[in-house]
């Protein structure tokens, strides 16, 4: 059959699909947070635009009310027109984003310490919380730190994400995101975004 469906195949057959050199990289990434799967982006935003895929029409998400600017408009400026709501909460208080979840709560955004005010967010505590109510991905963008000081995924954190670009990189003479998680079925559903 010529035009058939490849639904199944081995190796690489497009190199924006995956490439040796890439996933190389991304497992070399992934170590670092001690993560399991890591994913790379063209930019940091690159990665974010693609975790919000994740969502649907209708979907709500709990943001910390100071982060990057790039991400905040994001958010409020193009999800919305997606009918993706996002709430913005002081996640200092991680009763206050316990308080936000609603019944179509299916991602809470953290970012710590915060771009530009370094706030800084107890992870843990806010993925206890979080966590007791099935269904949520917690997304930590740790952008500011890098692994080398906190590694979100052993907090209790679903998915990192990164800006390679700044200080994980250390010079920006690059432009990268990436996205690094254990859990085999959000990997699964990124795989499948990061090719679009």
């Amino acid at each position: 059959m010529t035009y058939g469906i490849l639904t199944h195949f081995q190796g690489f057959v497009y190199g924006r699909s995956g490439n040796p050199t890439r996933n190389m990289l991304e497992k070399c990434l992934a170590a670092l947070d001690n993560g399991k799967h890591c994913l790379t982006f063209a930019s940091g935003l690159g990665a974010t635009t693609t975790i919000v895929s994740l969502l649907n029409a209708g979907d709500h998400l709990i943001v910390t009310d100071d982060l990057y600017g790039g991400t905040s408009r994001y958010l409020r400026l193009v999800a919305t027109r997606m009918n993706i709501q996002s709430e913005f909460v002081d996640a200092t208080d991680p009763d206050a984003v316990a308080n936000a979840i609603k019944p179509n709560t299916k991602l809470v955004w953290l970012e710590t310490p915060t771009n530009p005010s370094m706030k800084v967010v107890d992870i843990e505590a806010v993925c206890k919380l979080v966590h007791k109510t099935p269904g949520i991905i917690v997304v930590v963008d740790n952008t500011f730190l890098s692994p080398y000081f906190q590694r979100p995924l052993e907090l209790g954190a679903d998915l990192v994400i990164y800006s390679v670009t700044k200080y994980l990189n250390g010079h920006s003479d690059i432009i990268m995101g990436a996205a690094t998680t254990n859990n085999d079925d959000i990997h699964q559903r990124l795989r499948f975004l990061q090719n679009y």
